[in-house]
């Protein structure tokens, strides 16, 4: 009986310790960068601990989860590194060789058996578009100074060229009768840096040509790009979700800053809310009600734990910094960072995948000028949003304290009368 009364009164010791930990953790400094021309304190503690985790096969282990595991642990780690030299010039020639490690992962068996070989342009268009991006970002360190991987952009870029052309809708499938068209704009973003690069504008009416066409193509209800598209034509088959926003507006912010302006500008308002005070991301817009599926994962009161994390970076790049920390200094406290033999990892580096989504987040910047956009009117978070978690926490605590000093008055009083 008294191993047992031990163990609850420490248990409950711990819960009281978690609970006092998470609430002072909020108020530890953003992990951020602190300005486009600077990475973030621990970037390469956590790219350390992500190849640690690619080399010990996390890309296998991320595949048997979903069927985009491997491509993205592998895709996002060599654009972390690309976007980290853009911050810094003295990571460039790591970064060029994590980025072509990555693209010839890129090309093995394991990362080509999900999509479908027959599918234009390349093993369908999230297959073709995300290899070609972190190609254009080889080219774009190097300046366009080694021709073969110049061409290689080129001729990636030429062949999506040809299966546009070819279609009578904007976004390619990627899966067999399946369109996403956020799966589209890495491939007009590799097509928009080969003209950056050489000054060429071989893409230019392409890009000018998708952008019309999209326009036609938006979600009635919110005036973003869809989520989902009829494989035939391109309309919308499902409205807008962060998910897939989360993604099309990091990118497009490149192709067209105007455009993209005006749809981040609807994105943080229909979008951007909050749990308990904490900043966090809408899978579907307010007033619009869903449930997750393998896109979105599970949803927490239907907000979206990968598009919150995808937002950190979104927020950075359209000039949101206050919303970006807000979120990132939140998940330093429920991702229980750890750094160890120069390693960070969250939660034990027990999703890979979901470490190297979080690094590729907290570093985004915009390829294309050296400044994030700045929107008409910043969103700024209110100084006092971490009220309501100490208010929830008050209600735990409180009765929980008062009930052990109860049951330690009792013990003692018991005591006295015994002896």
């Amino acid at each position: 009986m008294k191993i047992i009364k031990f163990i609850c009164r420490w248990s409950w010791r711990l819960v009281l310790a978690a609970v006092l930990f998470f609430n002072v953790r909020l108020y530890t400094a953003s992990p951020l960068p602190s300005s486009n021309q600077a990475i973030a304190p621990e970037l390469l503690n956590q790219l350390r601990a992500n190849r640690s985790a690619i080399d010990n096969g996390a890309p296998a282990r991320m595949q048997q989860l979903f069927p985009e595991g491997a491509y993205f642990c592998y895709v996002l780690h060599g654009l972390t590194w690309v976007e980290a030299s853009l911050r810094d010039p003295a990571l460039v020639p790591q970064a060029i060789d994590e980025a072509k490690q990555a693209l010839l992962h890129l090309d093995s068996a394991e990362c080509k058996s999900s999509f479908p070989p027959e599918l234009p342009p390349d093993h369908g268009m999230f297959y073709s578009a995300w290899k070609v991006h972190l190609q254009a970002g080889v080219v774009l360190l190097q300046q366009g100074q080694v021709e073969e991987n110049l061409d290689s952009l080129r001729t990636q870029c030429d062949a999506i060229e040809v299966s546009l052309s070819e279609a009578e809708t904007p976004f390619l499938a990627s899966y067999r009768g399946c369109v996403w068209p956020c799966d589209t704009i890495p491939a007009i973003h590799a097509m928009k840096i080969y003209d950056h690069v050489t000054k060429e504008e071989r893409y230019k009416d392409v890009i000018s040509n998708w952008l019309d066409d999209v326009a036609k193509r938006l979600d009635p209800e919110t005036g973003l790009i869809p989520h989902t598209a009829n494989v035939n034509d391109g309309q919308p088959l499902d409205g807008a979700r962060a998910t897939s926003q989360v993604i099309l507006l990091r990118l497009l912010s490149d192709v067209d800053p105007e455009f993209s302006a005006k749809q981040y500008e609807i994105f943080r308002n229909r979008y951007l809310n909050t749990l308990i005070g904490l900043p966090c991301v809408r899978e579907y817009p307010t007033g619009v009600s869903g449930s997750g599926d393998v896109d979105s994962g599970p949803l927490i009161f239907e907000r979206c734990l990968s598009g919150t994390v995808f937002t950190i970076g979104l927020a950075q790049i359209y000039g949101d910094q206050e919303v970006a920390d807000a979120i990132s200094t939140t998940g330093e406290v429920v991702g229980l960072p750890w750094t160890s033999g120069n390693e960070k990892r969250y939660v034990g580096g027990v999703l890979p995948v979901g470490d190297i989504m979080v690094t590729y987040s907290q570093n985004a910047r915009c390829w294309l000028g050296e400044t994030s956009h700045q929107p008409a009117s910043p969103r700024s978070v209110s100084q006092f949003w971490r009220w309501p978690v100490h208010f929830l926490s008050l209600l735990f605590l409180i009765p929980t304290i008062f009930g052990l000093l109860r049951n330690r008055f009792f013990s003692r009083a018991s005591e006295d009368q015994v002896a």
